[in-house]
């Protein structure tokens, strides 16, 4: 019992030490970023989003980092506006700030805007540029990205169906670690679409995508 108090108390302690932390990281940003440093009013704005969950407070320094072309803080601009969160839903806005990030070679905002190009949302549908865009930001190492664009092609959505093409995009998102990936490029084999059939590749792949927290895949190894 006394073991299990001071593993609490110690718990407890390191919370509080943690708190601290993070409010004198908070108030350094918001000097920094009072002084004119962008990245740090980007950095005040994730703080307020995520730690404190008020978008709203987190939104006029994501707009001063923006206005500033820091790219990342563009997205996560477009993210609030193409949510309502913190501010009035805004698509079209969420779309123009995707569209700021991505020229500013922040890899998701690129595949944010593909999103919105594929399916036309706040912004005139463009199926070419979208694709275009889903590679780019999966060459640049976004793995999400990767793993969007296969699954664009296997299921034909804004595309023809290319279940072949597909499963390439699918398999350079799962080698990166996408568990979601790992489970999509299963199915393929476990189905031979778009690949030849091979339950032994599909059981493997299952296995990895249910070690990597995919529970879809967990339901396929029972």
């Amino acid at each position: 019992m006394y073991k299990n108090v001071m593993v609490a108390l110690l718990a407890a302690l390191l919370a509080i030490a943690c708190g601290k932390s993070v409010a004198t990281a908070a108030k350094k940003f918001e000097g920094q970023c009072a002084e004119g440093s962008i990245k740090a009013c980007y950095q005040l704005g994730t703080y307020l989003e995520y730690e404190v969950q008020d978008a709203a407070a987190a939104l006029p320094y994501y707009k001063k980092a923006c206005e500033s072309n820091f790219a990342p803080a563009c997205t996560n601009l477009g993210s609030l506006y193409g949510r309502g969160h913190g501010t009035q839903l805004d698509k079209p806005k969420a779309a123009a700030m995707y569209r700021k990030g991505c020229d500013g070679e922040d890899s998701m905002a690129c595949s944010n805007l593909a999103d919105f190009l594929l399916r036309g949302i706040g912004i005139p549908a463009d199926t070419a540029a979208g694709l275009a865009l889903y590679r780019k930001s999966c060459l640049a190492g976004d793995i999400v990205a990767c793993r969007d664009l296969g699954a664009v092609y296997v299921s034909g959505n804004s595309v023809a169906p290319n279940s072949a093409l597909g499963a390439i995009w699918l398999k350079k998102a799962c080698d990166g670690g996408s568990a979601q990936a790992c489970g999509d490029l299963a199915h393929l084999y476990h189905t031979g679409n778009g690949v030849p059939k091979d339950f032994a590749v599909a059981w493997r792949l299952y296995r990895a995508s249910c070690n990597g927290g995919y529970k879809q895949a967990c339901q396929m190894i029972r």
